[in-house]
């Protein structure tokens, strides 16, 4: 998601991206004492941003509450003979939040047709050197040099277009390759064919959406949805994605209920495991939950009469009130990190319940996040100071909400349920995309990605784990990357690769690019 003028939506979102969040190991032990560290330099001490009412960040010394931006008011519209532009630019444009440099509030992709709602003449060339600004539709400011006048109608479908009887907008196929061999994948068919330099190479574990295959040199290549070329060799179809979807939640919805976690539980007559089961119940069964017993590993839940299970068996979804410290905003998300469950809020009322897959080395952090961007699709990749390089391509309807991490569609797994991601809050297709449209305001067509311009005004995202004594901490700042944390993150992957060649240890090539990790 580049544009070569003035950033991608990544960059000037804040680094738009998921980062693999665990701390670098200690250095190995090894025979000979190495030399003396160089005297570390202290490193800056991080300020949290924080909604309001927030007091503390685990791990941040300082907190500094969010303070709704102030913009200068918008210019006045003068007339404009286009009613639609399109976008010209090879790749995607950044609408602004006012016709002069000043933050973003999205991006559309090339060839995206959209409605004009007037035009401002610019006194500076600040952000656009023909100062000529079109203001679309329903906001935001495009500069003239990014889009050209058409008779054509404005774009009418969204980016993401499933065919009917599917459940993802694209086909993937994932590496199978051993460990430690490397596929390339080269930027164009044209790079593919002239034998460049591939723009990556793919490792065991890494997807791709594709469009279809061909045959570029000697074997058959796949042509990715992005135009690049790779091996069908070493690939495996994925397939259509899990079938798994939650449900819509009314009035009439009695709580508490859940589904069935492993394959097969086992059910028994009485809330004691001692006897024999009676039966079986299959993974993902809704039942109940009419009575509890026990405590710890021993609670017992019945779900019928004469029929208890193992409450470890059981994702239970529970009714919370509205809690306190989050936004305004009607819409709200209930995250049980201990249940593995999300449900969905309008108000006071839950309006959709499903099963997750949270961090499982990685943790999600708790905490209050408003939504702080929402993307349609989105290549999740490694960053320059991870060691280990991924690429999960096309990532479907993804909601950010803490720095990199997100809630969003995850194709290439079904354990919905169980702890999986390596800190997303990752659902099922279907469900990513209900919530995606779900939740305000919509993405307009032709846009590629959306960033409010107020946190306070949008949906929180509320993760707690109902298994731990203090459910609630805040564990981590609100918003974007921080950029300084980034910094950091990056001098701590230089020193301790500087360590390692001091030593003579085995160095890890760098990730080769920024990205996220689902």
């Amino acid at each position: 998601m580049r544009r070569v003028r003035s950033g991608s939506f990544l960059v000037a979102a804040a680094l738009f991206a998921r980062t693999a969040a665990a701390a670098p190991a200690s250095p190995p032990t090894v025979n000979t004492a190495p030399a003396a560290p160089d005297k570390k330099k202290e490193k800056p001490k991080l300020v949290a941003l924080v909604l309001p009412d927030t007091r503390r960040v685990v791990g941040y010394e300082k907190v500094k509450p969010y303070a709704s931006p102030e913009y200068e008011a918008e210019p006045p519209l003068e007339p404009s003979e286009a009613r639609v532009v399109e976008v010209v630019d090879k790749e995607e444009a950044l609408v602004l939040v006012r016709p002069w440099s000043s933050p973003m509030i999205g991006s559309v992709v090339p060839g995206a047709r959209l409605p004009v709602r007037g035009v401002v003449h610019s006194k500076h060339t600040g952000g656009c050197a023909t100062r000529l600004w079109y203001a679309i539709d329903p906001w935001g400011y495009l500069c003239s040099r990014s889009v050209r006048p058409t008779a054509e109608p404005a774009t009418k479908e969204g980016l993401l277009v499933v065919p009917d009887g599917e459940r993802l907008p694209f086909r993937y196929v994932m590496e199978v390759v051993k460990e430690g061999d490397k596929v390339p994948l080269w930027g164009s068919l044209d790079d593919a064919r002239e034998g460049r330099e591939p723009e990556r190479y793919l490792e065991r574990g890494d997807t791709v959406a594709i469009q279809k295959t061909l045959k570029v040199n000697d074997g058959q290549d796949y042509l990715s949805v992005e135009g690049k070329v790779m091996p069908v060799k070493g690939s495996m179809p994925l397939g259509g994605a899990s079938e798994w979807h939650g449900e819509a939640l009314d009035d009439k919805t009695v709580f508490p209920f859940g589904w069935i976690t492993p394959d097969q539980a086992k059910v028994y007559d009485e809330p004691s495991t001692k006897k024999k089961p009676q039966e079986t119940i299959a993974r993902r069964t809704r039942v109940a939950i009419l009575e509890e017993a026990g405590e710890g590993g021993k609670r017992m839940l019945r779900i019928a009469d004469g029929k208890w299970v193992r409450a470890g068996d059981v994702n239970e979804v529970r009714r919370i009130p509205r809690p306190e410290g989050i936004t305004a905003a009607k819409q709200w998300i209930d995250v049980d990190l201990g249940e593995q469950v999300l449900v969905a809020y309008e108000g006071a009322e839950p309006v959709y319940a499903t099963l997750t897959s949270s961090g499982r080395a990685i943790p999600t952090p708790r905490g209050n996040y408003p939504i702080w961007g929402k993307v349609a699709s989105i290549s999740m990749k490694s960053q320059p100071y991870e060691d280990k390089a991924y690429f999960v391509n096309k990532v479907p309807w993804v909601l950010f909400f803490q720095a990199h991490n997100a809630i969003h569609g995850a194709y290439w797994h079904d354990r919905f349920g169980v702890t999986k991601s390596h800190g997303c809050v990752n659902v099922s297709p279907l469900d990513a995309r209900h919530l995606f449209e779900w939740i305000a305001p919509s993405l307009p067509a032709g846009w590629s990605g959306w960033r409010p311009v107020d946190l306070l005004a949008q949906p929180t995202v509320h993760i707690r784990n109902s298994h731990q004594k203090k459910e609630l901490i805040q564990e981590r700042p609100i918003g974007p990357p921080d950029k300084e944390l980034e910094a950091q993150k990056m001098e701590e992957a230089e020193e301790r690769r500087a360590f390692d060649r001091k030593n003579d240890l085995p160095i890890a090539p760098a990730a080769p690019a920024e990205g996220m990790k689902p």
